[in-house]
């Protein structure tokens, strides 16, 4: 598992509590967002994840359709998410969809930035994604209702039960939307057509799941199981003038996590995992004719784990093996065994005033070979003050997608390279009774990155591009202040990216869809039952294309909302929230698909037991 927090010096932000063991490297930059904190709002992941700084939520037309988050500048695809540990992938390989993982499931998003290949693996060249669901401890039950604008909704039902040497948690959730919001298309910007009112159509969705969760002791060590089942069906509108009428897809995953931990002497802990998934993904589309492309894939893994203690050194050994499947309709069968050995250090020095943590990575996937390595120090500088930083080197496969999956419209290249990056950050760290702030910069160089360029009226993959990321982040956050229980928080990214190699047109210029600026704030207020708050988004400077000259429109959002406790046993809650405050109709994401204009959504939410008000 990971290791142990650290007492000081990280790069965290907490949202509410922080756990032990936020993340595997003790001196990397983290940002812990605890969705306990957002309870009853109805925030998807990628709402969750737009409050912290160095991410960038990617939303393919939003309401349930396809969302992915990228860290620093990386795409997508340089992002690895773990769901209790168990590592998500897109069928064939790709960007993870976070638009399937239910809100309701989750305890709490760890989000590492920086090349962190060394400690999760393969293919983290921008970060790591960690999501934590909800734990299975004690006696509780709870049940959520929302409904509101666009025919949207969701119905959530769990309940847990534990004693002291056991816990259960099971959790079902299902949600929709008819998707069907009014938006201002512009056929020609700062041209000679005026902009059209039009509504998105052919854009529902529809999906569900199922988590279960059991812990027992097992002598003096603990056995954890997770199983995670989820799946939907998404129309595929398009976007204008290109729409896609009859464009659907279905999808569904099934994920099982068994782990075992044990102390075997005093300073010798040893843990074994194994996992497995199974996903799917059928669509059907006009450029096949109106057929149906079916893609099966499969993947698993076992892990044993050894930390021992010794003196100021906490070292941990890793040995993992696995391997993962692809089937798909125009690409036939495919399959890649993977191996990696790790090894880690944690070293506490000066009494408690210097932390090291280095590390060394090596993976084998298929005829892949990489090694990552990564070094990080955090030191107390004075008071409450600290710093970190931390250097390392990545490396990513390509995809079973990338190789082999022919599709339409994109053609496979079985000749790619892994990708690289080098990466290093540096920051300082203010953590006292009132809150917390940090102030950080960031460096990375990513090398042979995966380019989709057309050929013969198909696009297909290259390793073409060297860019340069570079930029600083900034977390302010407050703990309730005064008898309103005034709280604050501010994320801030600024990323100057630009394009090392490529066409001469291209080179110097900034990387397509990395806005410069992105910044949240959010302010609350919290007396006695009543809670109210309001949050700013905005997303400024970024192009559609390589030269630079199709800027994408800067956005700025604004969302609001209200609670109100109306019996504390059961906890019995009433939340309003309203999303595009200002009714923006112009803001698209960056393929031009249509973002929702003004939303309202009501959300009735009722606990028990452990979940209950205290």
């Amino acid at each position: 598992g990971p290791a142990a927090a650290p007492a000081f010096g990280e790069s965290i932000v907490v949202v509410g509590t922080r756990p032990r063991g936020a993340a595997a490297d003790p001196t990397a930059a983290v940002t812990i967002v605890d969705a306990g904190r957002f309870a009853g709002e109805t925030k998807s992941v990628a709402d969750l994840l737009a409050t912290a700084p160095g991410v960038a939520v990617n939303l393919y037309g939003g309401l349930g359709h396809l969302a992915t988050a990228s860290i620093r500048g990386s795409t997508g695809d340089q992002v690895p998410v773990f769901l209790d540990g168990l590592p998500l992938l897109a069928v064939g390989g790709g960007a993870v969809d976070l638009s399937r993982i239910p809100r309701q499931w989750i305890g709490r998003i760890e989000v590492v930035r920086g090349a962190e290949g060394a400690r999760f693996g393969a293919a983290a060249l921008g970060g790591v994604l960690n999501i934590v669901t909800r734990p299975a401890a004690g006696a509780g039950w709870a049940a959520e209702l929302s409904g509101g604008s666009y025919r949207t909704g969701s119905g959530s039902l769990e309940g847990s039960s534990g004693g002291e040497s056991w816990g259960l948690l099971g959790a079902l959730v299902a949600e929709g939307t008819g998707g069907q919001f009014p938006y201002i298309y512009d056929p020609t910007p700062n041209g000679p057509s005026p902009p059209v009112a039009l509504e998105r159509t052919n854009n529902a969705a529809a999906s569900g799941g199922f988590l279960g969760k059991a812990w027992t002791t097992a002598g003096a060590g603990r056995v954890d199981g997770v199983l995670q089942l989820s799946g939907g069906r998404r129309e595929v509108p398009g976007s204008a003038p290109s729409l896609t009428p009859g464009d659907s897809q279905r999808d569904g995953r099934a994920g099982l996590v068994l782990r075992w931990a044990a102390p075997a002497s005093e300073d010798l802990q040893l843990s074994v995992d194994a996992s497995g998934r199974l996903e799917r993904l059928d669509v059907t589309s006009a450029a096949l004719g109106g057929g149906t492309a079916r893609q099966r894939g499969a993947a698993g893994s076992a892990t044993a784990r050894a930390t021992r203690l010794a003196g100021v050194h906490a070292l941990t050994a890793t040995l993992t093996g696995g391997a993962e499947r692809l089937d798909s309709d125009g690409g036939g069968v495919h399959q890649r065994p993977t191996v990696a050995l790790a090894l880690a250090d944690d070293m506490d020095l000066l009494g408690g005033g210097l932390r090291l943590s280095p590390a060394v990575r090596t993976d084998r996937v298929g005829p892949f070979t990489g090694v990552s390595a990564k070094l990080g120090a955090a030191a107390l500088v004075a008071g409450p003050l600290s710093a970190r930083a931390s250097a390392g080197r990545s490396f990513r496969p390509p995809s079973f997608a990338e190789l082999y999956l022919e599709q339409a419209g994109v053609a496979p290249n079985p000749d790619l390279r892994p990708e690289e990056a080098w990466s290093a950050d540096a920051a300082l760290v203010l953590d006292g009774a009132a809150g917390r702030a940090s102030a950080g910069a960031f460096w990375t160089r990513y090398e042979d990155t995966i380019v989709y360029l057309q050929t013969f009226q198909r696009y297909k993959p290259f390793n073409l591009r060297d860019a340069d990321a570079r930029g600083a982040e900034v977390e302010l956050t407050s703990a309730p202040l005064g008898p309103a229980r005034l709280s604050g928080q501010v994320a801030y990214t600024f990323l100057a990216t630009e394009t090392l190699t490529g066409a001469p047109a291209d080179v110097g210029h900034d990387l397509p869809q990395r806005a410069r600026h992105r910044a949240f704030a959010r302010a609350g207020v919290a007396p006695g039952a009543f809670e109210a708050h309001v949050e700013a988004h905005l997303v400024a400077v970024q192009w559609r294309d390589l030269h630079n000259v199709d800027r994408i429109p800067d956005a700025f959002l604004l969302h609001a909302g209200a609670s109100l406790r109306v019996a504390r046993r059961p906890d019995l809650a009433v939340h309003v929230e309203v999303k595009n405050l200002l009714d923006d109709r112009t803001t698209t994401d960056p393929f031009l698909n249509p973002l929702p204009a003004r939303m309202v959504m009501v959300t009735l939410r009722i606990a028990g037991g452990k979940d209950a008000a205290p």
